[in-house]
Protein backbone atom coordinates (compact mmCIF):
# COMPACT_ATOMS: atom_id res chain seq x y z
CA UNK A 1 0.00 0.00 0.00
CA UNK A 2 1.72 3.30 -0.56
CA UNK A 3 0.13 6.66 0.98
CA UNK A 4 0.66 10.47 0.60
CA UNK A 5 0.16 10.88 4.08
CA UNK A 6 1.45 9.88 7.01
CA UNK A 7 -0.51 9.03 10.46
CA UNK A 8 0.32 11.00 14.12
CA UNK A 9 -0.76 10.01 17.46
CA UNK A 10 -3.56 7.76 16.18
CA UNK A 11 -5.24 10.20 15.32
CA UNK A 12 -4.37 13.08 13.04
CA UNK A 13 -2.87 12.49 9.41
CA UNK A 14 0.25 14.84 8.28
CA UNK A 15 -0.45 16.06 4.47
CA UNK A 16 0.87 18.91 2.47
CA UNK A 17 2.41 20.87 4.89
CA UNK A 18 -0.51 20.55 7.45
CA UNK A 19 -1.37 18.30 10.44
CA UNK A 20 -5.50 17.29 10.76
CA UNK A 21 -6.62 16.19 13.90
CA UNK A 22 -9.47 13.93 12.51
CA UNK A 23 -10.71 12.93 16.46
CA UNK A 24 -11.43 16.74 17.13
CA UNK A 25 -11.28 19.10 14.57
CA UNK A 26 -13.13 16.88 11.92
CA UNK A 27 -16.09 14.99 11.50
CA UNK A 28 -16.88 11.31 9.65
CA UNK A 29 -19.48 11.92 7.40
CA UNK A 30 -20.00 8.63 5.43
CA UNK A 31 -18.17 6.20 3.30
CA UNK A 32 -19.05 5.09 -0.19
CA UNK A 33 -17.39 1.94 -2.07
CA UNK A 34 -17.84 1.91 -5.89
CA UNK A 35 -17.10 -1.77 -7.37
CA UNK A 36 -16.90 -0.46 -10.91
CA UNK A 37 -14.18 1.92 -10.18
CA UNK A 38 -12.63 -0.51 -7.31
CA UNK A 39 -12.69 2.68 -5.28
CA UNK A 40 -13.61 3.38 -1.06
CA UNK A 41 -13.99 6.94 -0.21
CA UNK A 42 -14.47 7.81 3.35
CA UNK A 43 -15.39 11.64 4.18
CA UNK A 44 -14.56 13.76 6.87
CA UNK A 45 -15.54 18.01 7.24
CA UNK A 46 -14.56 20.54 9.62
CA UNK A 47 -16.23 19.91 13.15
CA UNK A 48 -18.20 22.86 14.99
CA UNK A 49 -17.20 23.72 18.31
CA UNK A 50 -14.90 26.47 19.71
CA UNK A 51 -12.42 23.70 20.22
CA UNK A 52 -11.54 23.41 16.30
CA UNK A 53 -8.41 24.78 15.25
CA UNK A 54 -8.50 27.51 12.44
CA UNK A 55 -7.53 25.69 9.50
CA UNK A 56 -8.21 26.83 6.16
CA UNK A 57 -9.02 23.56 5.01
CA UNK A 58 -13.08 21.75 5.49
CA UNK A 59 -13.09 18.99 3.91
CA UNK A 60 -10.91 15.78 3.57
CA UNK A 61 -11.31 12.64 1.60
CA UNK A 62 -9.53 9.64 1.54
CA UNK A 63 -9.50 7.86 -1.83
CA UNK A 64 -8.87 3.80 -1.20
CA UNK A 65 -7.78 2.44 -4.56
CA UNK A 66 -7.43 -1.39 -6.26
CA UNK A 67 -9.28 -2.78 -3.04
CA UNK A 68 -7.92 -6.55 -2.16
CA UNK A 69 -9.92 -6.72 1.15
CA UNK A 70 -12.55 -4.71 2.80
CA UNK A 71 -14.62 -5.32 6.09
CA UNK A 72 -16.87 -2.83 8.11
CA UNK A 73 -18.11 -3.30 11.84
CA UNK A 74 -21.24 -1.36 11.83
CA UNK A 75 -21.76 1.10 14.39
CA UNK A 76 -23.70 0.33 18.14
CA UNK A 77 -27.21 1.09 17.72
CA UNK A 78 -26.65 2.49 21.58
CA UNK A 79 -23.65 4.83 20.84
CA UNK A 80 -25.14 5.87 17.52
CA UNK A 81 -24.67 9.68 19.00
CA UNK A 82 -20.80 9.48 18.68
CA UNK A 83 -20.89 8.41 14.91
CA UNK A 84 -19.05 11.27 13.79
CA UNK A 85 -16.26 10.73 16.15
CA UNK A 86 -13.00 8.90 14.93
CA UNK A 87 -11.48 7.31 18.04
CA UNK A 88 -8.26 5.81 16.08
CA UNK A 89 -6.12 5.40 12.63
CA UNK A 90 -3.52 3.27 11.92
CA UNK A 91 -1.50 1.21 9.59
CA UNK A 92 -1.90 -2.87 10.78
CA UNK A 93 -0.88 -5.65 9.46
CA UNK A 94 -2.96 -7.67 7.04
CA UNK A 95 -2.08 -11.18 8.84
CA UNK A 96 -3.53 -10.39 12.03
CA UNK A 97 -7.25 -9.68 10.73
CA UNK A 98 -9.24 -11.19 13.89
CA UNK A 99 -7.85 -7.53 16.15
CA UNK A 100 -9.96 -4.65 14.55
CA UNK A 101 -9.26 -2.23 17.21
CA UNK A 102 -5.34 -2.69 17.73
CA UNK A 103 -3.30 0.41 16.97
CA UNK A 104 0.25 0.68 15.57
CA UNK A 105 2.37 3.19 15.92
CA UNK A 106 3.49 3.44 12.28
CA UNK A 107 3.67 6.64 10.21
CA UNK A 108 3.75 5.32 6.72
CA UNK A 109 2.17 1.62 5.77
CA UNK A 110 4.40 -1.01 4.91
CA UNK A 111 4.13 -3.42 2.35
CA UNK A 112 1.15 -5.46 2.88
CA UNK A 113 -0.61 -3.79 5.82
CA UNK A 114 -4.06 -2.82 6.33
CA UNK A 115 -5.51 0.89 7.19
CA UNK A 116 -8.13 0.97 9.79
CA UNK A 117 -10.57 3.59 11.17
CA UNK A 118 -11.95 3.74 14.10
CA UNK A 119 -14.87 5.33 15.53
CA UNK A 120 -16.33 6.06 19.10
CA UNK A 121 -19.36 4.16 18.69
CA UNK A 122 -17.32 1.23 17.47
CA UNK A 123 -18.23 1.39 13.96
CA UNK A 124 -14.80 0.04 11.90
CA UNK A 125 -13.82 0.51 8.51
CA UNK A 126 -10.47 -1.58 7.74
CA UNK A 127 -8.87 -1.98 4.10
CA UNK A 128 -6.25 -3.89 2.04
CA UNK A 129 -5.77 -1.26 -1.14
CA UNK A 130 -3.17 -0.57 -3.72
CA UNK A 131 -3.20 3.28 -2.81
CA UNK A 132 -4.67 5.32 -0.43
CA UNK A 133 -5.13 9.30 -0.90
CA UNK A 134 -5.69 11.83 1.02
CA UNK A 135 -7.07 15.23 -0.92
CA UNK A 136 -8.15 18.39 1.11
CA UNK A 137 -10.73 21.08 0.02
CA UNK A 138 -11.59 24.68 1.24
CA UNK A 139 -15.28 26.13 0.81
CA UNK A 140 -15.62 29.07 -0.39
Amino acid sequence: MTSNFKIRNFIEVEFDGQEFDLHNNFSFVTFSHDKQTDELKIYFCKSNGDWVSKNEIDKLTFTLSKIHYLKTIDPKPELIADDQCLSGITFYYSNDRVENTGLLDRQVPEAGDDIIFTFENDRVIRVNCDTVMLKSEKFN
